[in-house]
């Protein structure tokens, strides 16, 4: 992994956010368009997230936190080429600086320590190199600089430091606000002196003199009301404890976790693609934990600082695949949490701050659906029935929930759905019958069934109304989603005679608008408009034509749920329409941008039904693995599209990964 800071920063691309690090009214400020090959290192409390010495996010406790706070290398340090690697089993990472001769001019090591909660900087350097530490945040968060104080602070056993507050109500994703603020000591010693403060810019800057340096940023902890009681007491064992010591804890923890990972079997493939599938499994394993919050929720990537229900289903999966039950079990236990404080669960919701939800449309469906499937994955994984008997009462609300949205034998789709959000499909689908979400009430309602009847855990009329609803929409499935025999995503006629709710949080559908609101307004039809777009000029505002979509990813779900209403041959039969595309075209869908883990749900199919084709496609997966090992959130033409260092797509591909290694279609020599 090597380039350089300053070049990568500015190289070109179409992406999520627009924008790159820069001086911007005096401020350091990034988007998030050029920052791919993004590294993750965190203890469920301090979370970052930065590429080769860069960091350029520090946020917690608790994990849902405003991007505020980076470490920056300099102008001069800026220049020098970079090259980083991990040590394996942990989220320590080692950086290596070298000036235009190739000679090492520095070496930095970072980690986040589980004593004194804090992340910790060694740098190790022939001659002064220099840091800028304070605002360093998205585009977004400019307009809440004024939240952010410096002072300087006399901490015993540093060579400076100063105190960082971050204020009450700073967004930490979209609109919605932390609960309480935060608090960070900015410390050095060894070498290292924090020799300036700039108050325009709000940033602080570090020299490290040859020698040995060590900067620390210091978080507190949070105690459940937004308070920080605790801070003092991190630095005073930050302070006292030296930094092998901490590097030694931090590698004692990371590697009791990674140990179930050493285990897995790669024998049935070639020498050299185990060690890439052995590298694959460290490097995907340590993404999912460093990004676990220590509520249990995973966040979604550097964009996304909150916990999504969709996304834990793949998350989870692979923590199950790569022997992490323990983890799996706190993701659930995170959603159980939750739903006995307020009685339901969001599209997504925040790690830390307690009532804080990003509702999207239709929150009753599909997102309900991977809950329930996820428990009985985990259930079938580790027989642990006690622990699903405690969470009965959220999984017996997330069928119910999906009840109520039956109409014609169909669910709809609920509004953050991978095709939705991704632009695959129209928004105007939304009250269409949703293939996906019908399968998932389906299969995860009769594994709840078998459940609680061995059990006697409900009544015959619970009972009796679960399974007449899941009769309904089993016998309809077929008719509903085929045409001709060809298997659609989507079904029109279940909008049609649908009551409309009068309003609904989600996007607002004014052409070209597309914003997220708390609540949007009904126009007509499937058309709503925040509450400033519905004073707009409707005169050319029509509702769109209702149209089918057949769409090749959805062609591999069956698969990847192992979906029993589905026949063997019937599976078989929508795979083959995937083959023949990718034989034909050499691509896996008819357009330009693919979801992230398609390449994945393909070969998990490929090695489920033992297709020669699998190796190929495993090639081409493993080869969109960015710098650190990771999948990204989209692919367009083949390039990184969106939010990379993802836990949902890298976590289904690193499982289908692991199919395809046990699966025999492999070969040996």
């Amino acid at each position: 992994m090597k380039t350089f800071i300053k070049s990568a920063l500015v190289s070109a691309s179409i992406l999520f956010f627009c924008g790159i690090c820069w001086a911007s009214e005096g401020y350091r400020t990034y988007g998030m368009a050029e920052l791919q090959n993004i590294h993750c290192m965190g203890n469920g409390k301090l979370c970052v997230y930065g590429r080769e010495g860069e960091i350029f996010q520090i946020f917690g406790s608790p994990y849902s936190g405003p991007s505020m706070l980076g470490l920056l290398s300099d102008d001069e340090t800026a220049q020098l080429e970079a090259s980083s690697r991990r040590t394996r089993g942990t989220a320590i990472w080692e950086h290596s600086l070298t000036g235009d001769d190739g000679k090492t001019v520095a070496t930095i090591c970072d980690f986040v320590s589980y004593s004194g909660n804090a992340l910790v900087r060694r740098i190790v350097s022939d001659r002064e190199i220099g840091f800028d530490c304070g605002a360093c945040f998205e585009e977004r968060y400019r307009i809440h600089a004024d939240a952010m104080s410096f002072e300087p602070a006399d901490l015993e056993g540093f060579e400076s430091a100063w105190k960082v507050t971050i204020a009450p109500g700073v967004p930490f994703y979209s609109r919605y606000k932390s609960g309480g603020g935060y608090s960070y000591y900015i410390a050095t010693a060894g070498k290292a002196r924090i020799v300036s403060f700039e108050e325009a810019s709000k940033m602080l800057h570090i020299e490290a003199e040859p020698g040995e340096s060590l900067i620390y940023v210091i978080a507190s902890d949070k105690d459940g009301e937004g308070s920080t009681p605790n801070l003092e007491e991190n630095a005073r064992t930050i302070a006292e404890t030296s930094w092998r010591k901490l590097r030694r804890e931090c590698r004692r923890e990371w590697r009791e976790y990674s140990g179930p990972q050493r285990k897995i079997d790669c024998k049935a493939l070639a020498r050299k693609d185990r060690r890439e599938l052995r590298e694959a499994v460290d490097n995907v394993g340590t993404m999912l934990k460093a990004q676990q919050g220590e509520e249990g929720g995973v966040l979604a990537g550097i964009v996304y600082h909150m916990v999504y229900v969709r996304d834990h289903y793949g998350v989870s999966r692979a923590m199950l695949a790569l022997g992490h039950s323990e983890e799996a079990r706190k993701v659930l236990q995170f959603y159980f949490d939750i739903f006995s404080e307020y009685g339901y669960i969001r599209n997504a919701q925040a790690a830390g701050w307690k009532g804080v939800f990003h509702p999207h449309e239709n929150d009753e469906t599909e997102i309900t659906g991977y809950l329930i499937v996820q428990a009985f994955d985990y259930y079938e994984k580790t027989g642990d029935a006690a622990f699903i008997e405690k969470i009965m009462p959220m999984l017996e609300w997330a069928a119910s929930a999906q009840q109520k949205n039956i109409v014609k034998g169909m669910l709809p789709f609920n509004g953050d759905e991978t095709y939705i959000a991704g632009g695959v499909v129209p928004r105007s689908v939304m009250y269409h019958g949703s293939a996906e979400a019908t399968l998932l009430f389906i299969e995860g309602g009769n594994k709840l069934l078998d459940f609680v009847s061995s059990r006697g855990l409900w009544s015959d009329e619970k009972t009796a109304s679960l399974r007449k609803d899941i009769d309904t929409c089993t016998s309809l499935y077929r008719s509903n989603f085929f045409v001709d025999g060809r298997f659609y995503l989507n079904n029109p006629e279940r909008e049609e005679g649908i009551e409309y709710p009068e309003t609904r949080p989600g996007v607002c559908l004014y052409p070209g608008y597309l914003e997220h609101y708390l609540e949007t307004y009904h126009y007509k039809g499937p058309l709503y408009f925040c509450k400033d777009c519905m004073e707009r000029d409707m005169s050319e505002i029509e509702i769109p034509e209702p149209q089918r979509y057949s769409i090749p990813s959805a062609f591999l779900f069956p698969f990847y749920i192992d979906a029993s209403l589905f026949t063997e041959e019937e599976k078989e039969n929508l795979l083959q329409e995937v083959i023949d595309l990718y034989l034909k075209t050499g691509k896996i869908s008819s357009q330009d941008r693919i979801l992230g883990y398609d390449y994945g749900m393909f070969l998990y199919a490929l090695a489920r039904t033992g297709n020669p084709l699998a190796g190929e496609v495993y090639r081409k997966m493993m080869d969109m693995r960015d710098e650190t090992g990771a999948w990204v959130e989209y692919y367009v033409d083949g390039v990184p599209n969106g939010c990379p260092c993802r836990p949902w797509e890298s976590g289904i591909n690193i499982e289908a990964a692991l199919e395809y290694a046990a699966s025999g279609t492999t070969s040996n020599p």
